[in-house]
């Protein structure tokens, strides 16, 4: 069950929690704690959750949207049913959750994070800064409910709730995150997905400038936790990390257009990799 997430996201990582499954299993020392500082839609980690291969989860996303629909699938999730199961799907409930969503301000958990999902499930390739499925006239061959498959997604949310013990959410910038995680003695393994380097800003609320990649690489450089690291294929990251085991793999992608492309997945120096395969017939290759 790679596609437990009730979000949806570009190039979304759910397939890769079967591969971080086999990481963790080939650790010589085990690791019962898992962290996302980039969640989003938090696929691999609710997978490694689900099947047993952690304990613990750590949530983290500074979007208030994207944390407030977390928190609410955790300690609300009756209530985040019955919006899923009675809200009407049409344009007008697109433009009452877009205002809901680009103006956070004084809205509790429940009305932010229902209206991020909304979006997130009614908008183009879950972009939510996006227009809706089908355009704002409607006259699309998919309409804005498309996505919007209720009994599915009540499932889901039911599912990650029996969960909710075990899944902490925070709504940190990432580097404070990674600073706050790794003053913790236990191992934990550190899934970090950033805003892509190239065309981030098309995608996320907000984007990380160069400087920001530059400080996390500084940072993750030197953090004794061991972690697992997706980037978009620029030569670039290369230059971030010169010393990190890197594979080329690669990954469909459903912004705007359905395509193949490729991904950089960085290693720390002391995770124990054997494995390539990233995911089914999609075996990496190691690079420079």
């Amino acid at each position: 069950m790679y596609y437990i997430s009730p979000l949806r996201y570009p190039g979304g990582k759910g397939k890769l929690g079967p591969y971080f499954a086999r990481i963790l299993a080939d650790q010589p020392a085990a690791i019962e704690a898992y962290a996302e500082p980039y969640a989003g839609g938090a696929g691999a980690g609710l997978y490694l959750l689900s099947e047993g291969y952690i304990d613990r989860l750590l949530i983290n996303d500074l979007n208030p949207g994207i944390a407030a629909f977390w928190r609410s699938v955790v300690e609300r999730p009756e209530s985040l049913v019955e919006l899923i199961q009675s809200e009407v799907v049409n344009m007008d409930s697109w433009h009452r959750h877009r205002d809901i969503y680009l103006n956070p301000e004084e809205r509790d958990d429940l009305e932010l994070g229902f209206a991020t999902f909304f979006l997130n499930r009614c908008n183009r390739s879950g972009i939510l800064t996006a227009r809706p499925i089908g355009g704002m006239n409607q006259t699309g061959k998919w309409k804005i409910d498309a996505r919007f498959n209720r009994a599915n997604l009540i499932e889901r949310v039911q599912f990650i709730a029996k969960m909710g013990s075990r899944i902490k959410v925070s709504q940190k910038p990432a580097l404070d995150f990674l600073a706050v995680v790794g003053r913790r003695k236990l191992p934990i393994l550190l899934y970090v997905d950033p805003p892509y380097l190239v065309k981030g800003e098309e995608l996320y609320m907000s984007s990380h400038s160069w400087r920001d990649h530059e400080e996390l690489a500084r940072m993750l450089l030197k953090i004794r936790h061991p972690w697992i690291l997706t980037y978009d294929y620029d030569q670039r990251i290369r230059e971030l990390y010169p010393s990190s085991r890197c594979l080329r793999y690669s990954i469909s992608h459903t912004a705007h257009d359905q395509k193949v492309g490729y991904e950089f997945m960085l290693f720390s120096e002391d995770l124990r990799v054997n494995d390539v395969t990233v995911a089914s017939n999609r075996k990496g290759a190691w690079t420079r």
